[in-house]
């Protein structure tokens, strides 16, 4: 049976996370914080969250803004997480259409590219069935000339053709703030603004964490059987918290988009290209801008508050 309680304040959510003895403490509310909630709440526990700065502050609202169905892992052979991320997809896609729409792409075919027409035609296909794709959306095959009507600005030097394929576009923030909504609705209780400052311990297991109020300061324990670490970038320094930081480590990587307005990058279809030094990208319009990214480097700088470098944003 689903436990439900109604928090419609803030004082009210700080009381239940003092009060009560959770079975689950989550440390983090970005998508993947916000989705253990609404799980472990539709299972019948009794959750709370805590998040240190707003909900989906960090890479939950950085991200391209695709529900991706791993077409890039196709490339490295990795079938099984193609189907994976593809059945993952359509349940996003199921359950929160409002802020899930299917949106084409092009994938351009130039001659001595990492793709040709035979590998593009039948790896798309492939990715259409692993996905799961519907017989709608799936992937269309067109010629030079048909790739230039749907994007104009497609450089028609050794261009073959294109691969058309059905992408989901999302509202990453929003789509972590709708998950939370409902597993609040269901009866969990989340607060942002609210740091783990210690973890506590009883018999040197944890049972929970003092939390800071970052709005007035004050502290409090929350008490719980279990406590989950989905604090993302954060990860290490929770466990470094818990003088758990042994064996694998986070490696963080950098990812920027360049944003540029759409009247100098009049670009009318999304495109996924390869670039000389291997890595895919994409362009995509939306809303009057154009983004194109993503990079992928190394990175060591404040974690809470990261920024691109003339270097991230340079054209050779």
């Amino acid at each position: 049976m689903v436990r439900s309680f109604s928090f419609d304040s803030r004082p009210a959510t700080i009381a239940h996370l003092r009060t009560q003895r959770l079975d689950l403490l989550v440390i983090g509310g970005g998508v993947t914080g916000a989705g253990i909630l609404l799980d472990a709440q539709t299972r019948g526990m009794t959750v709370g969250l805590i998040e240190m700065q707003d909900f989906a502050a960090g890479t939950s609202s950085r991200s391209t803004k695709l529900v991706h169905g791993g077409l890039r892992y196709l490339k490295q052979l990795d079938i099984g997480l193609v189907a994976e991320v593809g059945k993952e997809r359509e349940i996003v896609y199921e359950n929160a259409p409002h802020v899930t729409t299917p949106l084409w792409m092009l994938l351009p075919i130039i001659r001595h590219g990492s793709y040709g027409m035979f590998t593009s035609s039948i790896g798309i296909y492939l990715y259409d069935r692993l996905a799961h794709v519907k017989a709608n959306e799936r992937r269309k095959m067109l010629s030079s000339a048909q790739a230039v009507e749907k994007e104009p600005l497609l450089r028609t030097d050794d261009l073959m053709g294109a691969g058309y394929y059905v992408e989901y576009r999302t509202d990453d923030a929003r789509l972590t703030v709708e998950i939370m909504k409902e597993a609040v609705e269901r009866g969990a209780a989340a607060m942002n603004y609210a740091k783990a400052e210690t973890l506590l311990y009883e018999n040197g297991k944890i049972v929970g964490a003092k939390v800071k109020d970052m709005l007035t300061g004050n502290i409090f324990s929350v008490m719980a059987r279990h406590v989950i670490n989905a604090t993302g970038p954060w990860v290490d320094e929770l466990r470094e918290l818990d003088h758990s930081k042994k064996g694998k480590t986070l490696h963080l990587t950098k990812g920027v988009h360049v944003v540029v307005d759409g009247g100098r990058f009049p670009l009318q279809n999304p495109v996924y290209f390869d670039v000389p030094d291997g890595r895919m990208i994409f362009a995509i319009p939306r809303d009057g801008k154009t983004y194109i990214g993503t990079t992928d480097t190394d990175y060591q700088g404040d974690v809470k508050n990261p920024r691109a470098s003339q270097k991230d944003v340079c054209v050779r």
